[in-house]
């Protein structure tokens, strides 16, 4: 007798209703956030502010003072720093840019007459572009990078006066969003909030001081120097100071080839001050400012900036730093029974190893 074929098996997947709308869900969770992610960057830079002023609101309120009054502080205080920036730096900065474009061909003949002979050739054949030759496209091009920056003023006032907002309002919607969660979670979500808000509001109230300093420094030494452009190389130190490592090198590459349009002498001076000032800043200045908070080895900051920046752009490297410096608050909370019993007091002795108390 043959054998007769197996029986096939049927196999039935069900779905219920309520699993196919956590998907639908999450989809459009999902495309809710890209579709809002400039909002929401926005927002974070904005949460990041009022997580730095919040203090003077706590200030207020140990002299006994209403917190409108610590409210209208802050709110002085941000919109009379853009009125300045606004009113001083922007029209000296735009008047600098478009005589260092105009400049562009005498700015060539200048670095070349300096160069050795061997490599004046490599230099002429670089300089031979339309850029340096004809200036009148890079000038269209500044005009369009004009807007942009406009643009980028415009987000910068919305950023601060959701900032504002949030100092004013921010207490009480953290309240209201923190009754969602349980008991047990509530209590860890506000021991780490006190933590991570401190760690925040040290990182960029140090980014501020540091990057105000060296743009001062820079400004100095580029006018006692005379380099030409010296507001715009000092604007961009400040600015290029919020990215670590890598924004040293964008501040002083730019500085030390507009310097070479005085001399030699001048760009390796420029060269030698520039460095001493990166080394007096992440030696000295860095571990005052910042103080025992932001505990970070060079190789986490250089690896967590450059792929924030790959993900979400400029945003994602300025906020990246004090997100990741949280870690430790996370993995004590929240981390510590899933970990081996002695991880986290390894990780707390080898943070205290490298980054002693100042």
């Amino acid at each position: 007798m043959p054998d007769q074929p197996a029986p096939r098996q049927k196999i039935e997947i069900t779905v219920s209703w309520v699993t196919i709308l956590k998907v639908l869900a999450a989809a459009l969770l999902t495309w809710l956030a890209i579709v809002l992610w400039p909002l929401l960057a926005l927002l974070l830079l904005a949460l990041l502010v009022a997580m730095t002023l919040f203090p003077i609101v706590r200030w207020t309120r140990r002299r006994g003072w209403p917190d409108w009054i610590g409210i209208l502080l802050i709110a002085l205080l941000l919109f009379a720093s853009v009125a300045l920036f606004a009113g001083i730096l922007v029209p000296t900065i735009g008047k600098e840019a478009t005589e260092m474009i105009r400049r562009m061909p005498s700015f060539q003949q200048d670095i070349a007459g300096w160069l050795p002979e061997s490599l004046r050739d490599t230099a002429n054949k670089l300089f031979e572009s339309a850029s340096f030759s004809d200036p009148e496209p890079l000038m269209k091009q500044f005009l369009a990078w004009g807007t942009v920056a406009a643009r980028g003023l415009a987000e910068f006032l919305i950023v601060l006066v959701l900032a504002v907002y949030l100092v004013a309002d921010g207490e009480r919607v953290y309240r209201w969003l923190l009754a969602f969660l349980p008991e047990l979670q509530r209590k860890k979500v506000g021991a780490a909030s006190l933590e991570i808000g401190t760690v925040v509001s040290s990182y960029m109230f140090g980014q501020l001081i540091t990057s105000l300093l060296s743009g001062a420094y820079a400004f100095t030494i580029l006018s006692l120097l005379h380099v030409p452009n010296a507001a715009l190389l000092a604007v961009l130190a400040a600015i290029f100071d919020i990215l670590p490592l890598i924004g040293f090198f964008l501040s002083l590459i730019p500085a030390v080839i507009i310097a070479v349009t005085v001399s030699p002498a001048t760009a390796g001076l420029v060269l030698v001050l520039y460095v001493a000032s990166n080394l007096v800043e992440s030696y000295l200045i860095v571990p005052r400012v910042y103080g025992n908070r932001l505990r970070l080895s060079t190789l986490t900051v250089l690896v967590s900036c450059m792929a924030a920046a790959l993900v979400a752009g400029v945003v994602g490297a300025i906020v990246i730093l004090p997100i990741v410096a949280s870690y430790p608050i996370i993995e004590r909370i929240w981390l510590r029974r899933h970990l081996e019993a002695d991880t986290v007091a390894k990780h707390a002795q080898i943070d205290a190893g490298e980054h002693p108390p100042a």
